[in-house]
Order: C-alpha cells, then sequence, then structure tokens
C-alpha cells in the first residue's frame, strides 16, 4: 500500500478549491439572475395594475 505524501495532499486539495471558486461563481450567479428576473416580473406585473386603474 503506497503512502501519500504531502505533495499528493496539497495537489488534491488545491484542484478541490480550484473547482469550488469555478463552480460557485456560476451558481451564485444563476441564483442572482433568476432572483432578479422574478422581482422585475412582480414590479412591471404591480405597476401595469396601477397603470390600468389611472387610466379608468
Amino acid at each position: 500500500m503506497e503512502t501519500l505524501n504531502t505533495g499528493d495532499i496539497l495537489f488534491s486539495a488545491f484542484s478541490i478549491f480550484g473547482l469550488l471558486f469555478s463552480v460557485v461563481p456560476v451558481i451564485f450567479f444563476l441564483w442572482f439572475a433568476i432572483i432578479t428576473t422574478k422581482q422585475l416580473k412582480k414590479q412591471s406585473m404591480l405597476l401595469e395594475e396601477i397603470n390600468e386603474k389611472l387610466n379608468r
């Protein structure tokens, strides 16, 4: 059975951190885009309702 030396452990740790730093921003951006889109849709629906009531 081979033993892992410090270099192997550090390399695997940095690989995992690299993956996290590349995936986490993408997930955050998608979450932010979805939340912003939902809020804008709610806001535009509310403004349309207000506009209809003012035009009567």
